[in-house]
């Protein structure tokens, strides 16, 4: 993308048509009016600081009150992501201040209680009738502060509304004022609303209500994609509510699911029953996805919003996160790469429209020109403009940088951040003389080949370099072959003389496991990690060791010495990636090398990639380097029958469909790491 490109900062609520850039002005209003309610004598009493220890000391209730509802003015167990995700913290971050906060391209999940609305009011029951009183007028006032706010608008409408007619109810009123909360709940829930308001508040009618919206909008959305989007795996009604019961870890129906669906529930009883043998939830979310870009891809990116959003209802009803069950992991549907793709899509409509006033701005000042020189010489010349071509990505000297265009991998991302925030904060203690609390650095990664784990470790490297904790910054990779010799003495030597070239960067022994081999008790690899392990504890601070491999292996590897799993503290997992995130890699490198593509060659790339279940083997990121190695050894071929003295930069840096194919050859060193039995 263009340097110069600024990505607005949004609020993206999934189940909207399209992301709300967030008016500067807009927000600096409501955090007035929140100034004004904690400035304001007659303001309900503060909150306890025991009872909310978040909230700086004299937050009124109305600014706790804000912060509860505004993301669920959004919607129903609303999605929210962008650089507003954090909504609440967002708006009353003057009051709210948590040990930590939400950040970064993530997500976040709201799964309230469905009278959430009525908080305020509940948590004014012991109050005096003035009180209570005043805690109906802050809800009232809460919520139409949101009434302008596209995302919230409809919901915040609805609400005010119905607030107002209670307010000028003095039997409703008394109600709230005097009544029981059960009373008040039970109001709310069948007679507070009209029918326009209840379609907008579905859950304020209760849980069964909120229950029957959800799986209605998996029905409707269900249907409406696949009316537009036809997909061969996406099955009816009964078949994608039985995958979600299944994707959520269940294996029947929930009860209280069966008696919203009558009759329907034999057809997803049958389905269940059909396709629990031989369910995948990584090979579902792998065709969820495909469907799911194939839409956004075609123009369907707001239906595909709307079904992703209903299946996030229906999966959060599933996991019973509703009566304080845990979180399921992962979340269904597969929100994280649904988002990715969304992003993609909005970031490149806007560096077409940013290249577009670039090139219309260009063509205006080469209009003047011509026109100028028209004037001079009596005449004018015609021309062409080329679309800019996008420079090719560089991190040379941001490895953090590096570290976060990284496609998936956000567990290894974390740990990562988590490292380097330790060892900043080390450096610091040691600054002011105070005793470190740093532990070793050495690392275990397990995972599949192909899952970027030699280069994790090397921009590890490059980071621990930059901050000044390993002198060179190098990565020294081994295998068995480097370390254990043919002969009784070659082995401690070969092993020691590596560990010396180590010596200031990291030492990466890939596929450690193949240093102590099952049932050889007198192998020589054994020799080599004895050797290690006194090496480690010389130079602790002069090299890191990183051992790697698959994850069964290595758990019998570090099984094999005692002295192994104290030695190293840390272990990273590094997961397969799904086919959307496969493609992305090729994105990615593709970028890396300079290459140009369109929406056709990623098209492309996605019919070459196995499908889902792949075997124990699969190159995962080294089979998509193949292929776009493959890819740019295929365009060189297409452009040797042109002449080369006609070959714009253009030509020389784009990839077309015909370029990519199945890779027919690969790199020795990925033909070794393929060889049977691993």
């Amino acid at each position: 993308m263009a340097d110069d490109i600024r990505r607005p900062r949004v609020l993206d609520v999934l189940a909207a048509e399209e992301p709300w850039e967030v008016p500067a002005e807009w927000t600096a209003r409501v955090r007035a009016q929140l100034r004004a309610w904690a400035d304001d004598p007659e303001a309900l009493r503060p909150l306890r600081p025991e009872a909310f220890p978040d909230f700086v000391k004299g937050t009124p209730a109305t600014v706790w009150f804000t912060h509860q509802v505004a993301p669920l003015l959004t919607g129903w167990i609303p999605v929210l992501h962008g650089e507003y995700a954090d909504l609440s913290a967002e708006l009353t971050h003057e009051f709210y201040r948590p040990s930590s906060r939400l950040g970064g391209s993530g997500h976040v999940i709201y799964a309230p209680p469905t009278d959430w609305h009525l908080q305020a009011i509940a948590g004014a029951r012991g109050f005096r009738e003035n009180g209570r009183n005043h805690a109906l007028q802050l809800s009232r006032n809460v919520v139409r502060l949101f009434v302008d706010a596209p995302p919230m608008a409809a919901r915040a409408q609805a609400l005010t509304a119905a607030f107002d007619r209670v307010l000028a109810d003095r039997e409703a009123t008394n109600l709230h004022v005097t009544g029981e909360y059960d009373e008040i709940a039970k109001y709310w829930r069948s007679d507070a609303l009209k029918d326009s308001e209840r379609a907008v508040l579905p859950e304020l009618a209760g849980p069964t209500a909120a229950l029957r919206y959800s799986l209605n909008s998996v029905r409707d959305t269900h249907a409406r994609m696949l009316m537009v989007s036809p997909d061969e795996y996406a099955g009816d009604f009964a078949q994608v509510l039985a995958e979600l019961i299944l994707a959520t870890g269940l294996r029947a129906i929930p009860q209280s699911v069966a008696n919203i669906l009558g009759s329907a529930a034999v057809d997803v009883h049958t389905a269940l029953q059909d396709i629990h043998p031989t369910f995948n939830l990584q090979t579902w979310h792998g065709h969820v996805n495909q469907w799911m870009a194939r839409a956004i891809r075609n123009g369907q990116s707001a239906l595909a919003r709307s079904w992703g959003a209903a299946a996030a209802r229906v999966g959060v009803h599933l996991s019973g996160v509703l009566v304080r069950e845990p979180w399921p992991e992962p979340e269904v549907p597969d929100l994280t790469t649904l988002f990715r793709m969304l992003d993609r899509e909005r970031w490149s409509a806007l560096e077409n429209q940013t290249a577009a006033n670039q090139e219309a701005s260009l063509s205006a000042a080469w209009s003047d020109v011509q026109k100028d020189s028209g004037d001079e010489a009596g005449e004018g010349t015609g021309g062409t403009l080329d679309e800019p071509l996008p420079k090719p990505l560089d991190f040379s000297d941001n490895p953090l940088a590096e570290l976060d265009s990284l496609i998936g991998l956000d567990s290894v991302k974390d740990a990562v951040r988590r490292m380097v925030a330790e060892v900043k904060t080390n450096l610091r203690r040691s600054e002011l003389g105070l005793p470190s609390h740093e532990r070793a650095r050495h690392m275990v990664f397990v995972g599949k080949p192909g899952t970027a784990k030699t280069t994790i470790a090397r921009l590890l490297s490059r980071i621990y370099h930059q901050l000044g904790v390993l002198e060179k910054g190098h990565v020294v990779e081994v295998d068995r072959s480097d370390l254990v010799g043919p002969a009784v003495g070659s082995t401690a030597p070969m092993t020691a003389a590596k560990f010396r070239e180590a010596l200031g960067g990291v030492l990466f022994i890939d596929e450690a496991y193949s240093l102590t081999p099952e049932n050889t008790p007198g192998d020589y690899g054994l020799e080599a990690v004895s050797t290690i392990l006194k090496l480690m504890e010389d130079h602790r601070n002069d090299c890191i060791v990183i051992v790697a491999g698959y994850h069964r292996e290595m758990q019998r590897f570090m099984e094999s010495n005692t002295g192994l799993a104290s030695r190293f503290p840390k272990l990273l997992s590094f997961s397969e990636y799904d086919t959307d995130q496969l493609v992305a890699i090729f994105e990615l490198q593709a970028r890396q090398k300079g290459m140009v593509y369109g929406e056709e060659v990623l098209d492309k790339v996605r019919t070459v990639i196995p499908p889902a279940p792949r075997g124990h083997s699969f190159g995962n990121g080294r089979f998509i380097r193949n292929v776009l190695e493959e890819a740019v050894s295929n365009q060189a071929i297409r452009l040797s029958s042109s002449d080369p003295d006609s070959l714009t930069e253009r030509d020389l840096r784009e990839l077309i469909p015909a370029d990519v194919r199945p890779p027919t050859s690969m790199r020795a060193e990925d033909y070794l790491l393929q060889k049977p039995g691993t």
